[in-house]
Protein backbone atom coordinates (compact mmCIF):
# COMPACT_ATOMS: atom_id res chain seq x y z
CA UNK A 1 0.00 0.00 0.00
CA UNK A 2 0.96 3.61 -0.31
CA UNK A 3 3.04 5.34 2.34
CA UNK A 4 2.19 9.00 2.80
CA UNK A 5 4.30 11.69 4.39
CA UNK A 6 2.24 13.97 6.63
CA UNK A 7 3.33 17.04 8.52
CA UNK A 8 0.52 18.37 10.68
CA UNK A 9 2.29 20.80 12.99
CA UNK A 10 -0.10 23.30 14.58
CA UNK A 11 -3.02 21.79 12.71
CA UNK A 12 -6.27 21.16 14.58
CA UNK A 13 -7.91 19.10 11.83
CA UNK A 14 -8.20 15.36 11.97
CA UNK A 15 -5.05 13.70 10.67
CA UNK A 16 -6.97 11.88 8.00
CA UNK A 17 -8.25 15.16 6.63
CA UNK A 18 -4.70 16.06 5.65
CA UNK A 19 -3.39 12.74 4.43
CA UNK A 20 -5.11 12.69 1.04
CA UNK A 21 -6.29 16.15 0.12
CA UNK A 22 -8.70 15.74 -2.78
CA UNK A 23 -11.52 17.98 -3.88
CA UNK A 24 -14.98 16.65 -3.11
CA UNK A 25 -16.37 18.22 -6.27
CA UNK A 26 -16.95 15.79 -9.15
CA UNK A 27 -14.96 13.28 -7.16
CA UNK A 28 -15.97 10.36 -9.35
CA UNK A 29 -14.31 11.91 -12.41
CA UNK A 30 -11.55 14.10 -10.99
CA UNK A 31 -7.97 14.04 -12.25
CA UNK A 32 -6.29 12.24 -9.36
CA UNK A 33 -3.48 14.02 -7.56
CA UNK A 34 -1.58 12.49 -4.68
CA UNK A 35 0.73 13.57 -1.93
CA UNK A 36 4.43 12.90 -2.24
CA UNK A 37 5.05 9.14 -2.27
CA UNK A 38 8.26 7.96 -0.67
CA UNK A 39 9.45 4.54 -1.90
CA UNK A 40 11.46 3.98 1.28
CA UNK A 41 11.68 5.61 4.67
CA UNK A 42 14.51 8.12 4.76
CA UNK A 43 15.75 10.12 7.69
CA UNK A 44 16.26 13.82 7.34
CA UNK A 45 19.92 14.94 7.31
CA UNK A 46 21.24 14.85 10.83
CA UNK A 47 18.09 13.12 12.17
CA UNK A 48 19.21 10.33 14.52
CA UNK A 49 17.31 7.07 14.75
CA UNK A 50 15.02 6.88 17.76
CA UNK A 51 16.67 5.35 20.82
CA UNK A 52 13.48 3.80 22.19
CA UNK A 53 10.17 2.43 21.00
CA UNK A 54 6.80 2.25 22.72
CA UNK A 55 3.22 1.16 22.12
CA UNK A 56 -0.01 2.25 23.79
CA UNK A 57 -2.75 -0.14 24.88
CA UNK A 58 -6.20 0.11 26.42
CA UNK A 59 -5.98 -1.86 29.65
CA UNK A 60 -9.59 -2.99 29.92
CA UNK A 61 -9.34 -4.93 26.63
CA UNK A 62 -6.18 -6.80 27.63
CA UNK A 63 -3.79 -8.85 25.52
CA UNK A 64 -5.67 -12.07 24.90
CA UNK A 65 -5.87 -12.02 21.08
CA UNK A 66 -9.15 -13.94 20.99
CA UNK A 67 -11.03 -11.63 23.34
CA UNK A 68 -9.52 -8.26 22.41
CA UNK A 69 -11.52 -6.19 19.94
CA UNK A 70 -9.51 -2.98 20.46
CA UNK A 71 -7.55 -1.74 17.43
CA UNK A 72 -5.03 0.03 19.66
CA UNK A 73 -3.93 -3.21 21.32
CA UNK A 74 -3.59 -5.32 18.21
CA UNK A 75 -0.15 -4.06 17.05
CA UNK A 76 1.23 -5.80 20.14
CA UNK A 77 -0.12 -9.11 18.86
CA UNK A 78 1.90 -9.00 15.63
CA UNK A 79 5.08 -8.81 17.73
CA UNK A 80 4.20 -11.42 20.37
CA UNK A 81 2.22 -13.98 18.36
CA UNK A 82 2.59 -15.78 15.04
CA UNK A 83 0.06 -17.64 12.93
CA UNK A 84 -0.02 -20.41 10.35
CA UNK A 85 -0.36 -17.68 7.72
CA UNK A 86 -0.40 -13.90 7.71
CA UNK A 87 -2.33 -11.73 5.28
CA UNK A 88 -0.48 -8.99 3.47
CA UNK A 89 -2.01 -5.57 2.89
CA UNK A 90 -3.32 -6.97 -0.39
CA UNK A 91 -5.01 -9.84 1.44
CA UNK A 92 -2.60 -12.43 0.11
CA UNK A 93 -1.78 -15.32 2.49
CA UNK A 94 1.87 -15.83 3.37
CA UNK A 95 2.99 -18.94 5.33
CA UNK A 96 4.68 -18.40 8.70
CA UNK A 97 4.34 -21.35 11.07
CA UNK A 98 3.16 -23.58 8.21
CA UNK A 99 5.95 -25.33 6.34
CA UNK A 100 3.61 -26.93 3.81
CA UNK A 101 -0.01 -27.89 3.35
CA UNK A 102 -2.11 -30.15 1.15
CA UNK A 103 -5.80 -30.36 0.33
CA UNK A 104 -7.94 -33.33 -0.62
CA UNK A 105 -9.55 -33.67 -4.03
CA UNK A 106 -12.91 -32.79 -2.48
CA UNK A 107 -11.55 -29.52 -1.09
CA UNK A 108 -12.99 -30.36 2.35
CA UNK A 109 -9.89 -31.73 4.07
CA UNK A 110 -6.67 -29.80 4.67
CA UNK A 111 -3.45 -30.97 6.31
CA UNK A 112 -0.86 -28.45 7.54
CA UNK A 113 2.69 -29.37 8.50
CA UNK A 114 4.42 -27.05 10.96
CA UNK A 115 7.93 -25.74 10.45
CA UNK A 116 10.61 -27.50 12.44
CA UNK A 117 12.34 -25.99 15.45
CA UNK A 118 9.59 -23.57 16.53
CA UNK A 119 9.60 -22.75 20.22
CA UNK A 120 7.49 -20.46 22.36
CA UNK A 121 9.10 -17.59 24.21
CA UNK A 122 9.34 -19.77 27.35
CA UNK A 123 11.43 -22.32 25.44
CA UNK A 124 8.77 -25.02 25.04
CA UNK A 125 8.32 -26.44 21.52
CA UNK A 126 5.23 -25.51 19.51
CA UNK A 127 3.12 -28.55 18.62
CA UNK A 128 0.04 -29.31 16.57
CA UNK A 129 -1.92 -29.52 19.84
CA UNK A 130 -1.12 -25.85 20.51
CA UNK A 131 -2.38 -24.93 17.05
CA UNK A 132 -5.62 -26.86 17.54
CA UNK A 133 -6.22 -25.29 20.97
CA UNK A 134 -5.64 -21.82 19.51
CA UNK A 135 -7.97 -22.37 16.55
CA UNK A 136 -10.66 -23.74 18.86
CA UNK A 137 -10.31 -20.67 21.09
CA UNK A 138 -10.62 -18.45 18.01
CA UNK A 139 -13.74 -20.32 16.84
CA UNK A 140 -15.37 -19.61 20.20
CA UNK A 141 -14.52 -15.89 20.06
CA UNK A 142 -16.52 -12.95 18.75
CA UNK A 143 -13.57 -11.58 16.80
CA UNK A 144 -12.72 -14.71 14.79
CA UNK A 145 -15.70 -17.00 15.29
CA UNK A 146 -17.77 -16.33 12.16
CA UNK A 147 -14.97 -17.23 9.77
CA UNK A 148 -14.92 -20.80 11.11
CA UNK A 149 -18.67 -21.44 10.81
CA UNK A 150 -18.02 -23.95 8.03
CA UNK A 151 -15.29 -25.88 9.86
CA UNK A 152 -16.32 -29.35 11.03
CA UNK A 153 -13.24 -30.06 13.14
CA UNK A 154 -9.63 -29.20 14.00
CA UNK A 155 -7.38 -32.12 14.96
CA UNK A 156 -3.71 -32.87 15.64
CA UNK A 157 -2.56 -35.91 13.67
CA UNK A 158 0.90 -35.88 15.26
CA UNK A 159 3.21 -33.31 16.86
CA UNK A 160 3.72 -31.37 13.61
CA UNK A 161 0.55 -32.07 11.62
CA UNK A 162 -2.81 -30.31 11.90
CA UNK A 163 -5.91 -31.40 9.98
CA UNK A 164 -8.90 -29.16 9.32
CA UNK A 165 -12.10 -30.75 7.99
CA UNK A 166 -14.80 -28.59 6.43
CA UNK A 167 -18.51 -28.93 5.82
CA UNK A 168 -18.09 -27.37 2.38
CA UNK A 169 -15.17 -27.25 -0.08
CA UNK A 170 -12.82 -24.29 0.25
CA UNK A 171 -10.20 -23.23 -2.23
CA UNK A 172 -8.66 -20.48 -0.09
CA UNK A 173 -8.70 -21.73 3.49
CA UNK A 174 -5.27 -20.14 4.24
CA UNK A 175 -6.99 -16.74 3.95
CA UNK A 176 -8.75 -17.54 7.24
CA UNK A 177 -5.73 -18.84 9.13
CA UNK A 178 -4.08 -15.57 10.18
CA UNK A 179 -5.10 -16.45 13.75
CA UNK A 180 -2.55 -15.99 16.58
CA UNK A 181 -1.20 -19.32 17.80
CA UNK A 182 -0.44 -19.51 21.52
CA UNK A 183 0.68 -22.14 23.97
CA UNK A 184 -2.32 -24.41 24.59
CA UNK A 185 -2.20 -24.12 28.39
CA UNK A 186 -2.39 -20.29 28.14
CA UNK A 187 -5.28 -19.76 25.67
CA UNK A 188 -7.45 -18.23 28.41
CA UNK A 189 -4.67 -16.22 30.07
CA UNK A 190 -4.63 -12.42 30.00
CA UNK A 191 -1.18 -12.61 28.36
CA UNK A 192 -0.90 -15.93 26.48
CA UNK A 193 2.56 -17.20 25.56
CA UNK A 194 3.47 -16.76 21.89
CA UNK A 195 6.30 -17.63 19.51
CA UNK A 196 6.91 -14.16 18.04
CA UNK A 197 10.06 -12.01 18.21
CA UNK A 198 8.92 -10.38 21.48
CA UNK A 199 7.42 -11.59 24.75
CA UNK A 200 5.60 -9.88 27.60
CA UNK A 201 7.87 -8.72 30.40
CA UNK A 202 8.30 -6.04 33.06
CA UNK A 203 10.96 -3.39 33.55
CA UNK A 204 10.57 -2.37 37.17
CA UNK A 205 6.86 -1.63 37.52
CA UNK A 206 6.42 -0.87 33.81
CA UNK A 207 4.80 -3.38 31.46
CA UNK A 208 7.10 -4.03 28.48
CA UNK A 209 7.90 -6.34 25.61
CA UNK A 210 11.37 -7.88 25.49
CA UNK A 211 13.16 -9.66 22.69
CA UNK A 212 12.35 -13.35 22.63
CA UNK A 213 15.70 -15.16 22.95
CA UNK A 214 14.06 -18.33 21.61
CA UNK A 215 12.67 -16.79 18.43
CA UNK A 216 13.08 -19.39 15.74
CA UNK A 217 13.05 -17.27 12.57
CA UNK A 218 16.33 -16.31 10.91
CA UNK A 219 15.03 -13.06 9.41
CA UNK A 220 15.29 -9.75 11.26
CA UNK A 221 12.51 -8.75 13.62
CA UNK A 222 10.19 -6.01 12.30
CA UNK A 223 11.30 -3.67 15.13
CA UNK A 224 14.95 -3.36 16.15
CA UNK A 225 14.65 -2.55 19.85
CA UNK A 226 15.57 -4.77 22.78
CA UNK A 227 12.72 -3.47 24.93
CA UNK A 228 9.37 -1.93 23.97
CA UNK A 229 7.53 0.11 26.60
CA UNK A 230 3.77 -0.51 26.86
CA UNK A 231 1.79 2.53 28.03
CA UNK A 232 -1.73 2.09 29.39
CA UNK A 233 -4.36 4.54 28.14
CA UNK A 234 -8.04 4.90 28.95
CA UNK A 235 -9.35 6.53 25.78
CA UNK A 236 -8.33 7.89 22.34
CA UNK A 237 -7.32 11.24 23.85
CA UNK A 238 -4.81 9.59 26.18
CA UNK A 239 -3.51 7.46 23.30
CA UNK A 240 -3.04 10.61 21.19
CA UNK A 241 -1.31 12.45 24.02
CA UNK A 242 1.02 9.53 24.67
CA UNK A 243 1.92 9.49 20.98
CA UNK A 244 2.47 13.24 20.70
CA UNK A 245 4.15 13.94 24.03
CA UNK A 246 4.86 10.60 25.72
CA UNK A 247 6.39 7.19 25.22
CA UNK A 248 4.25 5.81 22.36
CA UNK A 249 6.02 5.53 19.00
CA UNK A 250 3.35 3.91 16.81
CA UNK A 251 -0.45 3.91 16.82
CA UNK A 252 -3.02 2.07 14.72
CA UNK A 253 -6.40 3.85 14.72
CA UNK A 254 -9.73 4.12 12.95
CA UNK A 255 -9.81 7.85 12.38
CA UNK A 256 -13.44 7.71 11.30
CA UNK A 257 -14.66 6.03 14.49
CA UNK A 258 -17.17 7.93 16.66
CA UNK A 259 -14.47 8.47 19.30
CA UNK A 260 -11.69 9.52 16.88
CA UNK A 261 -9.46 12.44 17.89
CA UNK A 262 -7.15 14.71 15.91
CA UNK A 263 -3.36 14.34 15.79
CA UNK A 264 -1.24 17.49 15.54
CA UNK A 265 2.35 16.30 15.51
CA UNK A 266 4.96 15.39 12.89
CA UNK A 267 4.85 11.70 11.93
CA UNK A 268 4.77 9.22 9.11
CA UNK A 269 1.48 7.70 8.00
CA UNK A 270 0.56 4.43 6.33
CA UNK A 271 -2.82 3.25 5.05
CA UNK A 272 -3.92 -0.04 6.58
CA UNK A 273 -6.67 -1.69 4.47
CA UNK A 274 -9.47 -3.62 6.15
CA UNK A 275 -12.22 -6.05 5.15
CA UNK A 276 -14.89 -3.78 6.69
CA UNK A 277 -17.46 -2.90 4.05
CA UNK A 278 -19.84 0.06 4.16
CA UNK A 279 -22.88 -0.65 2.00
CA UNK A 280 -26.47 0.26 1.19
CA UNK A 281 -29.14 -2.34 1.93
CA UNK A 282 -32.66 -2.34 0.54
CA UNK A 283 -36.17 -3.31 1.54
CA UNK A 284 -37.09 -5.80 -1.17
CA UNK A 285 -40.59 -6.36 0.16
CA UNK A 286 -42.12 -2.87 0.08
CA UNK A 287 -41.47 0.75 -0.78
CA UNK A 288 -39.39 2.62 -3.32
CA UNK A 289 -36.88 -0.10 -4.18
CA UNK A 290 -38.98 -3.20 -4.79
CA UNK A 291 -38.28 -2.78 -8.52
CA UNK A 292 -35.17 -4.84 -9.22
CA UNK A 293 -33.80 -2.75 -12.09
CA UNK A 294 -34.24 0.51 -10.22
CA UNK A 295 -32.69 -0.93 -7.06
CA UNK A 296 -29.72 -2.29 -8.99
CA UNK A 297 -29.22 1.11 -10.66
CA UNK A 298 -28.59 2.89 -7.33
CA UNK A 299 -24.90 2.02 -7.70
CA UNK A 300 -24.74 4.45 -10.65
CA UNK A 301 -25.98 7.38 -8.54
CA UNK A 302 -23.37 7.09 -5.78
CA UNK A 303 -20.25 9.24 -5.97
CA UNK A 304 -18.08 6.94 -3.88
CA UNK A 305 -14.85 8.86 -4.30
CA UNK A 306 -16.62 12.01 -3.18
CA UNK A 307 -17.79 10.26 0.00
CA UNK A 308 -14.32 8.92 0.73
CA UNK A 309 -12.70 12.30 0.18
CA UNK A 310 -15.16 14.55 2.00
CA UNK A 311 -16.51 12.21 4.71
CA UNK A 312 -13.89 9.52 5.28
CA UNK A 313 -11.02 11.96 4.71
CA UNK A 314 -9.32 9.59 2.27
CA UNK A 315 -9.34 6.50 4.52
CA UNK A 316 -11.21 4.07 2.33
CA UNK A 317 -11.24 2.32 -1.03
CA UNK A 318 -14.22 2.83 -3.37
CA UNK A 319 -15.88 -0.53 -3.99
CA UNK A 320 -18.31 -1.45 -6.77
CA UNK A 321 -18.40 -5.11 -5.71
CA UNK A 322 -18.77 -6.78 -2.32
CA UNK A 323 -15.03 -7.37 -2.13
CA UNK A 324 -12.12 -5.07 -1.35
CA UNK A 325 -10.56 -3.59 -4.50
CA UNK A 326 -7.07 -4.42 -3.18
CA UNK A 327 -7.90 -8.15 -3.00
CA UNK A 328 -7.00 -10.53 -5.80
CA UNK A 329 -10.63 -11.71 -5.72
CA UNK A 330 -11.86 -8.30 -6.95
CA UNK A 331 -12.74 -8.29 -10.66
CA UNK A 332 -11.92 -4.77 -11.86
CA UNK A 333 -13.41 -5.38 -15.31
CA UNK A 334 -16.74 -6.48 -13.83
CA UNK A 335 -16.70 -3.52 -11.45
CA UNK A 336 -16.62 -1.09 -14.40
CA UNK A 337 -20.25 -2.00 -15.10
CA UNK A 338 -21.43 -0.51 -11.79
CA UNK A 339 -19.58 2.79 -11.56
CA UNK A 340 -20.95 6.32 -11.37
CA UNK A 341 -23.32 6.93 -14.32
CA UNK A 342 -26.22 9.31 -13.66
CA UNK A 343 -27.84 8.73 -17.01
CA UNK A 344 -28.07 4.98 -16.34
CA UNK A 345 -29.68 5.63 -12.95
CA UNK A 346 -32.18 8.14 -14.35
CA UNK A 347 -33.14 5.77 -17.15
CA UNK A 348 -33.86 3.03 -14.61
CA UNK A 349 -35.85 5.50 -12.48
CA UNK A 350 -38.00 6.50 -15.44
CA UNK A 351 -38.64 2.89 -16.45
CA UNK A 352 -39.59 2.02 -12.86
CA UNK A 353 -42.15 4.85 -12.83
CA UNK A 354 -40.97 6.39 -9.57
CA UNK A 355 -43.43 9.20 -8.76
CA UNK A 356 -41.65 12.53 -8.12
CA UNK A 357 -43.67 13.08 -4.94
CA UNK A 358 -42.64 9.77 -3.37
CA UNK A 359 -40.14 10.18 -0.52
CA UNK A 360 -38.03 7.19 0.46
CA UNK A 361 -36.60 6.58 3.94
CA UNK A 362 -32.86 6.02 4.39
CA UNK A 363 -32.31 4.46 7.81
CA UNK A 364 -29.00 4.88 9.67
CA UNK A 365 -27.75 4.29 13.21
CA UNK A 366 -27.12 7.61 14.95
CA UNK A 367 -24.29 6.19 17.11
CA UNK A 368 -21.79 6.67 14.27
CA UNK A 369 -21.55 10.32 13.09
CA UNK A 370 -19.46 9.37 10.04
CA UNK A 371 -22.10 6.91 8.91
CA UNK A 372 -24.83 9.51 9.49
CA UNK A 373 -22.96 12.06 7.38
CA UNK A 374 -22.51 9.42 4.69
CA UNK A 375 -26.27 8.76 4.74
CA UNK A 376 -26.97 12.46 4.19
CA UNK A 377 -24.55 12.59 1.27
CA UNK A 378 -26.17 9.55 -0.33
CA UNK A 379 -29.64 11.04 0.21
CA UNK A 380 -28.48 14.26 -1.47
CA UNK A 381 -27.09 12.29 -4.43
CA UNK A 382 -30.27 10.25 -4.93
CA UNK A 383 -32.52 13.29 -4.52
CA UNK A 384 -30.45 15.29 -7.00
CA UNK A 385 -30.69 12.38 -9.43
CA UNK A 386 -34.50 12.40 -9.22
CA UNK A 387 -35.31 9.91 -6.45
CA UNK A 388 -36.09 11.84 -3.29
CA UNK A 389 -34.80 10.24 -0.10
CA UNK A 390 -34.85 11.54 3.48
CA UNK A 391 -32.53 10.34 6.25
CA UNK A 392 -33.86 8.88 9.49
CA UNK A 393 -31.09 8.57 12.11
CA UNK A 394 -32.07 6.58 15.21
CA UNK A 395 -30.39 4.90 18.17
CA UNK A 396 -29.08 1.36 17.79
CA UNK A 397 -32.04 -0.46 19.36
CA UNK A 398 -34.54 1.49 17.25
CA UNK A 399 -32.36 0.93 14.16
CA UNK A 400 -32.42 -2.85 14.68
CA UNK A 401 -36.16 -2.82 15.37
CA UNK A 402 -36.98 -0.86 12.23
CA UNK A 403 -34.81 -3.15 10.15
CA UNK A 404 -36.59 -6.18 11.58
CA UNK A 405 -40.10 -4.87 10.88
CA UNK A 406 -39.27 -3.29 7.50
CA UNK A 407 -39.77 0.38 8.40
CA UNK A 408 -37.34 1.74 5.80
CA UNK A 409 -36.70 1.84 2.07
CA UNK A 410 -32.93 1.56 2.27
CA UNK A 411 -30.34 1.57 5.06
CA UNK A 412 -26.64 2.10 5.68
CA UNK A 413 -24.90 -1.03 6.94
CA UNK A 414 -21.37 -2.01 7.86
CA UNK A 415 -19.96 -5.55 7.86
CA UNK A 416 -16.52 -6.92 8.73
CA UNK A 417 -15.98 -9.71 6.21
CA UNK A 418 -13.42 -12.50 6.27
CA UNK A 419 -10.37 -12.48 4.00
CA UNK A 420 -12.06 -14.79 1.49
CA UNK A 421 -15.08 -12.44 1.23
CA UNK A 422 -17.61 -15.09 2.16
CA UNK A 423 -21.10 -13.60 1.63
CA UNK A 424 -23.22 -16.50 2.86
CA UNK A 425 -24.38 -14.56 5.96
CA UNK A 426 -26.21 -12.17 3.63
CA UNK A 427 -28.25 -14.85 1.89
CA UNK A 428 -28.71 -17.88 4.13
CA UNK A 429 -31.82 -18.20 6.29
CA UNK A 430 -31.25 -16.49 9.66
CA UNK A 431 -27.89 -15.19 8.48
CA UNK A 432 -26.53 -12.36 10.61
CA UNK A 433 -26.49 -10.04 7.58
CA UNK A 434 -29.69 -11.31 5.93
CA UNK A 435 -31.79 -8.13 6.11
CA UNK A 436 -34.53 -6.78 3.89
CA UNK A 437 -35.79 -10.03 2.39
CA UNK A 438 -32.63 -10.96 0.48
CA UNK A 439 -32.56 -14.58 1.70
CA UNK A 440 -32.01 -16.75 -1.36
CA UNK A 441 -31.11 -20.40 -1.72
CA UNK A 442 -29.73 -19.75 -5.20
CA UNK A 443 -27.50 -16.95 -3.93
CA UNK A 444 -26.37 -19.05 -0.98
CA UNK A 445 -25.30 -21.75 -3.43
CA UNK A 446 -23.38 -19.18 -5.47
CA UNK A 447 -21.55 -18.26 -2.25
CA UNK A 448 -20.55 -21.89 -1.71
CA UNK A 449 -19.48 -22.17 -5.35
CA UNK A 450 -17.24 -19.11 -4.93
CA UNK A 451 -15.66 -20.59 -1.79
CA UNK A 452 -14.97 -23.84 -3.62
CA UNK A 453 -13.46 -22.16 -6.67
CA UNK A 454 -12.59 -18.46 -6.82
CA UNK A 455 -13.33 -18.53 -10.53
CA UNK A 456 -16.99 -18.52 -9.49
CA UNK A 457 -16.62 -15.20 -7.66
CA UNK A 458 -17.52 -13.46 -10.92
CA UNK A 459 -21.01 -15.02 -11.04
CA UNK A 460 -21.59 -14.33 -7.34
CA UNK A 461 -20.61 -10.67 -7.52
CA UNK A 462 -22.47 -10.09 -10.77
CA UNK A 463 -25.68 -11.48 -9.30
CA UNK A 464 -25.30 -9.40 -6.14
CA UNK A 465 -25.08 -6.24 -8.20
CA UNK A 466 -27.57 -7.04 -10.97
CA UNK A 467 -30.26 -8.02 -8.47
CA UNK A 468 -29.46 -5.03 -6.27
CA UNK A 469 -29.30 -7.16 -3.13
CA UNK A 470 -26.82 -4.69 -1.63
CA UNK A 471 -24.86 -1.75 -2.99
CA UNK A 472 -21.23 -1.68 -1.74
CA UNK A 473 -19.86 1.82 -1.12
CA UNK A 474 -16.35 1.44 0.27
CA UNK A 475 -13.95 -0.64 2.32
CA UNK A 476 -12.56 1.22 5.30
CA UNK A 477 -8.87 1.84 5.95
CA UNK A 478 -7.16 2.41 9.28
CA UNK A 479 -4.23 4.72 9.90
CA UNK A 480 -0.85 3.55 11.17
CA UNK A 481 1.18 6.49 12.49
CA UNK A 482 4.81 6.31 13.61
CA UNK A 483 7.29 8.82 14.98
CA UNK A 484 10.15 9.53 12.61
CA UNK A 485 13.17 7.29 12.76
CA UNK A 486 11.43 4.47 14.63
CA UNK A 487 10.55 2.03 11.85
CA UNK A 488 11.01 1.62 8.11
CA UNK A 489 9.76 -0.43 5.16
CA UNK A 490 6.42 -1.08 6.81
CA UNK A 491 3.51 -2.61 4.86
CA UNK A 492 0.79 -2.82 7.56
CA UNK A 493 -2.20 -5.13 7.40
CA UNK A 494 -5.10 -4.89 9.83
CA UNK A 495 -4.13 -7.93 11.92
CA UNK A 496 -0.43 -7.76 11.08
CA UNK A 497 0.56 -4.14 11.63
CA UNK A 498 4.30 -4.91 11.60
CA UNK A 499 4.17 -6.77 8.31
CA UNK A 500 7.39 -6.54 6.32
CA UNK A 501 7.88 -7.52 2.67
CA UNK A 502 10.08 -10.38 1.55
CA UNK A 503 8.48 -13.29 3.37
CA UNK A 504 7.53 -16.66 1.94
CA UNK A 505 4.71 -16.91 -0.58
CA UNK A 506 1.78 -19.31 -0.67
CA UNK A 507 3.49 -21.25 -3.47
CA UNK A 508 6.38 -21.97 -1.11
CA UNK A 509 4.08 -24.01 1.13
CA UNK A 510 1.42 -25.51 -1.12
CA UNK A 511 1.57 -29.06 -2.45
CA UNK A 512 -0.55 -31.02 -4.92
CA UNK A 513 -3.78 -32.90 -4.32
CA UNK A 514 -1.83 -36.15 -4.59
CA UNK A 515 -0.04 -35.31 -1.34
CA UNK A 516 -3.26 -35.87 0.60
CA UNK A 517 -4.70 -39.19 -0.46
CA UNK A 518 -5.68 -40.51 2.95
CA UNK A 519 -6.92 -37.70 5.20
CA UNK A 520 -7.86 -38.59 8.74
CA UNK A 521 -9.45 -42.00 9.02
CA UNK A 522 -9.25 -42.55 5.27
CA UNK A 523 -12.70 -41.17 4.47
CA UNK A 524 -13.48 -37.61 3.57
CA UNK A 525 -15.90 -35.69 5.78
CA UNK A 526 -19.55 -36.21 4.94
CA UNK A 527 -21.23 -33.00 3.86
CA UNK A 528 -23.37 -31.64 6.67
CA UNK A 529 -25.35 -28.56 7.47
CA UNK A 530 -23.61 -26.54 10.19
Amino acid sequence: MKKWLCVLLACSLLLCGCSKDRSAESAETYAETEAEILPEHTEAPGEPAAESFGLAYVEKYGFNPYNCICITNRPVFSLVYESLFVLSNRFEPEPVLCEQFAVSESGKNYVFTLCEGITFSDGDPLTAADVVASLEAARDSDYYGTRFSKVASFSAKDSRTVQIDLYYPYENLPLLLDVPIVKASTVKDTEPVGSGPYAFSKTGEAKTLSRNPNWWQERSAPVEYDTILLTAAKDPTEIRDSFEFGDTSLVCADLNAPTAVGYRCDYELWDCPTTTMLYIGFNLGAGMFVNREFRAAVTHAIDRKGIITSVYKGFGEPAYLACSPVSGLYDAELAENYKYDLSAFQQARNQAGIHPDYVGTLLVCSADPTRVETAHRIAEMLTAAGARVDVTAVDYDTYRYRLNVGQYDLFIGEARLSGNYDLTEFFKKYGSLCIGGIQSGAMEQLCYDALENSGNCYDLQRNVMEHGYICPILFKSYAVMANRGTISNLQPAVDNVFHLPGGRTLADASTTYDALTNPGSGEETEEQTP
